[in-house]
């Protein structure tokens, strides 16, 4: 089923459009049995940084941790920066095989890592938006379907190598929410915080697309936040991204 996004300008663009699968009930009732099995490899598998589709991790405590970041540094009298990044596209390039070598090396019991790949196996899709369809099925490779209750565990599994150890990247703190991540560091300068999230979002990137994923650069942001009675201004540096520039956002969240 294609959905049309809310408020989007221009709705010839296919991105525009949120695809969502339709699967009997039953089928979903098998999804959420699975996941009550998998949820206890977790602890394996998800860094602590993860949030969503875990007990206890949800959106309302990765934003507040943020925040009380930005909050400790300024008391300390440092200057604090994130940058948000979106991964495009993300759960179309999940990549089947790699994800059951994810699941195996972080200790998922052999059968479940056998029936996902099942699971995932010899699919097909016909889009629809309601009034129209395509006229054939046509075979899926690569991905997982969004809008089931398996998938946004399943790509927080897959992307959980990202995530790990965050020191090893140069910031402060990295949280992720499904396919939404966000970078941290803190220093004595903005200046210095735009050149670590500048090699950090780069070297991320390239890690990314080593698991076939990459980031939406039209949907980063780059936000450095106040300090005491020092507010950032337009002139701060950016990220860069190759020849993309990521520009301060003044407009705080």
């Amino acid at each position: 089923m294609v959905i049309p996004k809310p408020g989007k300008p221009d709705y010839s663009v296919p991105k525009t459009y949120q695809m969502i699968s339709l699967l009997p009930t039953f089928s979903k009732t098998i999804e959420h049995v699975a996941l009550t099995r998998m949820t206890v490899f977790t602890h394996n598998c998800l860094s602590p940084l993860q949030f969503a589709c875990r007990k206890d991790y949800s959106r309302l405590d990765a934003g507040p941790l943020i925040l009380e970041k930005v909050h400790e540094a300024s008391n300390n009298k440092l200057y604090s920066s994130a940058l948000f990044l979106d991964v495009q596209g993300a759960f179309d390039k999940v990549l089947h095989q790699r994800l059951a070598e994810i699941m195996t090396n972080n200790d998922f019991s052999p059968y479940l890592v056998d029936w996902v790949q099942s699971y995932l196996s010899d699919r097909s899709v016909r889009i629809t938006d309601g009034a129209a369809s395509e006229p054939s099925f046509i075979p899926i490779q690569v991905g997982i379907s969004q809008g089931l209750p398996l998938s946004p565990f399943l790509f927080n599994v897959y992307s959980s190598p990202l995530c790990h150890n965050h020191q090893r990247l140069g910031v402060d703190l990295m949280v992720s929410y499904v396919d939404d991540y966000c970078l941290m560091a803190i220093s004595v300068l903005w200046q210095r915080n735009a050149i670590t999230l500048t090699a950090t979002g780069n070297q991320l990137q390239l890690e990314a697309n080593q698991e076939g994923m990459n980031f939406d650069l039209w949907k980063t942001e780059l936000f450095h936040f106040p300090c005491g009675k020092n507010l950032p201004t337009a002139d701060l540096p950016g990220v860069q991204f190759g020849e993309h520039h990521i520009a301060n956002n003044l407009e705080q969240r």
